[in-house]
């Protein structure tokens, strides 16, 4: 029994051990990209998820990669509204999937639009989902308080219904929180979990809310608020979850640019923490 315990334990700190740590370019400072991408020169992480809705942002990844060759693209978010079919550049998507086929890379999708009109957001799911197909890519289904899919298991419904097999969704430690699921994330990580390929954490207050435009209640520096992050790393554990972890960096442009130095210092010490817990 001692041994098999033993055993279990190695396990989950191995898997704990291989998710990436990724982090949101919003905020990295300095004028041109290669000063943006070397302001995190010494933090530990894996790569980088950004906006990739238009040809100038594909030509900003371009432009990290070329400052810095090791620059990895995670995930390329994108913002699209079923309702304005207008947006969806399928040309620009395609060189985006080509991109992301080399870094082995995923779209990360948030939906806007009426939520009334299922047939347009499945539409939309669709359409992106076999532009993805055709490179091998995946796309991640990103729930966005007070968009169309607010929480995972939202984006579930939206994922069963699309039958696409490419089509998996994530888990946003701000989102879940603002949408009141601060005592059920073992719920919900549990629920979405054959189908959970990213997900993000940050500092946060354990109330927030919900629809506020102001981000700065569930969304910090890793360090503040009183929320611990360290429940939600918990409970990947307990799942052996091993996708990528994105620190949300959303609206902190006003905090110290050390800010990520000191969250990537932080992370490494919650998950080791985390990991050596029976």
């Amino acid at each position: 029994m001692k041994r098999l315990l033993i055993f279990l334990t190695l396990s989950l700190n191995i898997a704990m051990a291989a998710s990436p740590f990724g982090v949101f370019d919003f905020d990295l400072r300095g004028a041109t990209p290669a000063e943006k991408i070397h302001s995190i020169d010494d933090c530990a992480f894996d790569g980088i998820a950004m906006w990739m809705n238009s040809p100038k942002e594909l030509e900003k990844f371009n432009a990290y990669q070329s400052a810095k060759p090791s620059t990895r693209l995670l995930a390329a978010l994108l913002h699209l509204h079923a309702d304005k079919p207008a947006d969806f550049n399928r040309d620009h998507l395609a060189k985006v999937a080509k991109k992301l086929a080399t870094e082995h890379g995923k779209f990360w999708l948030i939906i806007s639009g009426d939520p009334n009109n299922e047939a347009q957001i499945l539409t939309l799911i669709r359409n992106l989902a076999d532009i993805a197909a055709a490179e091998n890519v995946t796309l991640s289904l990103y729930p966005h308080d007070g968009h169309v899919m607010a929480t995972a298991e939202q984006a579930l419904g939206y994922l069963t219904k699309a039958a696409r097999p490419n089509v998996t969704l994530s888990v946003h430690q701000c989102h879940e929180l603002r949408a009141g699921n601060i005592d059920r994330l073992d719920a919900v990580v549990a629920a979405v979990l054959p189908h959970l390929d990213m997900v993000t954490l940050c500092g946060s207050d354990r109330k927030t809310t919900p629809g506020a435009k102001d981000w700065s209640d569930a969304i910090k520096p890793l360090g503040e608020g009183d929320y611990d992050p360290k429940e939600f790393l918990r409970i990947l554990k307990k799942y052996r979850y091993q996708g990528p972890i994105i620190l949300h960096t959303f609206g902190l442009s006003n905090k110290p640019a050390t800010h990520h130095r000191f969250s990537s210092n932080l992370y490494q010490k919650m998950a080791a923490e985390v990991a050596a817990e029976p």
